[in-house]
């Protein structure tokens, strides 16, 4: 069997440590009713209302995903719908109070669960790593926008 590139390995890591991650705060937040795409929306409608084809572009899902989980969530009075003023025809997601505490909860279990994950790193490996994947982040990101 022909030996993988080391840059082939990272990237296998990451995206199995991200699927693991994923799957680890999911299963922690269920006990609050929530899932992690839940928690996404939450994120992005927190600072500033959102409009649904952005919600849909910022966690990479359909438009009928983002609706489904915005029907969820708007169920739960996590968050409303609001038509936008300059443009009737754009639908924004504004969080509510209860939101706000929902998503607080949720960041409270997702720092418990990093904390718990990283644990064993010293702050300097912890720091390394966070160099090491920004500039990953920063590539893609490049390249990214040399794309648009």
């Amino acid at each position: 069997m022909m030996q993988r590139k080391r840059e082939i390995e990272v990237l296998i890591r990451i995206s199995r440590i991200y699927r693991a991650m994923k799957r680890e705060f999911n299963r922690r937040l269920e006990s609050h009713g929530m899932t992690y795409v839940d928690f996404l929306i939450l994120m992005s409608v927190k600072e500033s209302p959102k409009s649904m084809v952005y919600l849909a572009r910022d966690v990479l899902m359909t438009q009928a995903g983002v609706t489904a989980a915005v029907d969820r969530l708007e169920e739960r009075g996590f968050v409303r719908r609001e038509r936008d003023r300059q443009d009737r025809r754009i639908i924004n997601i504004t969080i509510t109070e209860e939101g706000v505490k929902a998503t607080e909860e949720a960041i409270k279990i997702y720092e418990e669960m990093a904390e718990e994950l990283l644990r064993d790193m010293s702050q300097e490996e912890k720091t390394k790593l966070i160099d090491l994947l920004d500039v990953l982040y920063e590539k893609i990101n490049k390249e990214e926008k040399a794309v648009e």
